[in-house]
């Protein structure tokens, strides 16, 4: 009975973490594209007109916020009067006089779906162009909030590991004591100062993150204190859960240890509320995947914070114990080994589903320093689990040494997780050289005469850039009166459909992504609203590879 009892009582400390993080995958599951990219600007970069634009318009795959970083400049540089508006897609700049002739320099920065700023520029002529101009101007984020803002997020991680990580320690790993209090005393302490530095760093990554944002400097942090928009963004969003979440956590875990550890699973799943798992999917895989792998890193960075707690209490525990201990987290390494590498495995498959482009971007550079690392801790913890099997008795000297080793790396794997968080994981070259495949062309019948033309690039697995043509029997553009929509799914895995609207980026002409996650027959299907009445589709097959 004392057997079933206790696996009784383990199953239901288990069952409400495990029911959090799906219910987890479901609220912050989201639809949105892939990360944002310019579609097309009004005028055309180089266009030269015959007089002054009304306005200029940049459209781009998905909705974007606005910063201060979008500005006209005529060509010696000199910023020219415009207001700027933003709707959906769309961000107009319209300028307050005529352009007299000459060139014109737009220089843009807007945030894109996931939180990352992007940033670009073009140039115009009105007239002709002038004799010099200046350079296309670029928006970068100073380096000092840049560092700043890595160091931050490496602290939230950090933190919010090894706090929600001593969680399951505490209550299933860790031996009584002949001090009872002993080992829950500094365990709870060490918890408290992790969940310490999580909340601060998490309160200040909120204005640091405005400040990278809009490429603005480090001495504007007093003005992102008070700008309501920091504390309306996501990451703040995030600080307030991590905050709720491990105060619950402190205040429950020894009264009620299932609460502390559902709190403590929710402050893991926090961690998943920003970044590339908004944006890449299908999203209820990808975010079940980034909590499941962020949660099982808790249980072993503090599991192993944990151990190391252990060997500093000297003889107010036994060896025994300390021992009983050791070889019950050896077995919770292993299998956090084994969900690690398969829900890390989920997240390349559907986030940079390269090898060879991976040295091309920072993000890919920082996805093999971090295997690297976790591969050094895994061969660490592999000779630890051999000798634990080979010897009655440990030392726990040694012991000491190597799990502080790992403690170490895993450290350094955090930090490094940090710095792909804002990181753009496809860059437009990795994904060419990844896909060099040919573009897929697709017919589309729409009645009365109408046609159109779909076109996926690369038309292969992963996220596509998809345009649309549609013209009537005489060959001229039919605009639709709603955004038209591209609908695919594949019924051999029973997935779909998943709706994507297109942006309209001239008359006849929409663009958007597509995003194909398996290799099979995908069924797409187009359907247009060109009057009130009247919304005519059309489906057809194609076959992606990989």
């Amino acid at each position: 009975m004392t057997v079933l009892s206790t696996t009784i009582r383990r199953a239901r400390l288990l069952a409400v973490p495990v029911g959090l993080l799906l219910l987890a995958g479901v609220l912050l599951a989201s639809p949105a594209a892939a990360h944002a990219s310019l579609v097309s600007t009004t005028p055309g970069d180089g266009e030269v007109l015959a007089e002054s634009p009304p306005e200029i318009t940049l459209t781009f795959t998905e909705s974007v916020r606005l910063t201060d970083g979008i500005e006209l400049l005529a060509g010696d540089g000199t910023p020219v009067a415009a207001d700027v508006s933003g709707s959906d897609e769309v961000v107009t700049i319209t300028p307050s006089a005529p352009l007299e002739d000459g060139t014109y320099i737009v220089g843009w920065r807007v945030i894109s779906a996931d939180s990352h700023p992007i940033a670009g520029g073009f140039s115009f002529s009105v007239g002709a162009p002038s004799a010099t101009s200046v350079d296309v101007p670029t928006a970068a984020a100073p380096r000092d909030v840049d560092l700043l803002r890595k160091g931050a997020e490496a602290l939230r991680y950090g933190g919010v590991l090894v706090a929600a990580g001593l969680v399951p320690f505490a209550l299933l790993v860790a031996p009584r004591t002949r001090r009872p209090e002993a080992a829950s005393r500094r365990l709870t302490r060490t918890g408290v100062v992790a969940g310490a530095v999580a909340v601060l760093a998490a309160a200040v990554l909120a204005p640091l993150t405005a400040l990278w944002q809009a490429g603005s400097p480090l001495a504007s942090f007093g003005d992102a204190l008070v700008d309501g928009g920091t504390w309306r963004d996501d990451t703040f969003l995030s600080a307030v859960v991590v905050a709720v979440a491990l105060a619950v956590t402190g205040l429950t875990v020894r009264r009620a240890p299932a609460v502390a550890v559902a709190a403590a699973a929710v402050a893991t799943a926090s961690l998943a509320i920003v970044g590339h798992t908004r944006t890449y999917g299908p999203v209820p895989v990808v975010l079940t995947a980034d909590v499941l792998h962020v949660a099982v890193a808790a249980v072993w960075l503090g599991g192993l914070v944990g151990l190391v707690v252990l060997f500093t209490l000297g003889s107010a525990v036994r060896n025994d114990l300390v021992q009983t201990a050791v070889r019950r987290f050896s077995a919770v390494a292993l299998w956090s080994v084994l969900l690690l590498s398969a829900s890390g495995t989920v997240l390349w498959w559907r986030i940079p589903d390269t090898v060879r482009g991976l040295p091309d971007s920072s993000y890919g550079v920082h996805l093999i320093v971090k295997v690297a690392l976790v591969a050094v801790v895994v061969g660490v913890a592999a000779f630890n689990l051999r000798h634990l099997r080979r010897s009655r008795t440990l030392d726990l000297g040694s012991l000491r040494r190597t799990v502080g080793v790992e403690v170490g790396l895993l450290a350094v794997v955090v930090a490094v997780t940090a710095g792909m968080v804002t990181q753009v994981p496809r860059t437009a070259e990795a994904a060419t050289a990844a896909s060099p495949a040919e573009p897929v062309s697709l017919d589309l019948d729409l009645g009365d005469g109408r046609v159109g033309t779909l076109v996926l690039t690369p038309g292969v697995v992963g996220t596509n850039s998809v345009e649309l043509t549609v013209t009537d029997a005489d060959g001229l553009p039919v605009s639709a009166v709603e955004p038209p929509q591209v609908s695919v799914g594949i019924e051999e895995f029973e997935l779909g459909p998943f709706r994507h609207e297109l942006v309209e980026v001239a008359p006849g002409r929409y663009d958007g992504n597509l995003d194909l996650p398996i290799p099979g027959t995908w069924r797409v299907e187009v359907a247009v609203r060109t009057s009130t009445y009247e919304r005519p589709s059309d489906a057809v097959d194609v076959e992606v590879t990989e």
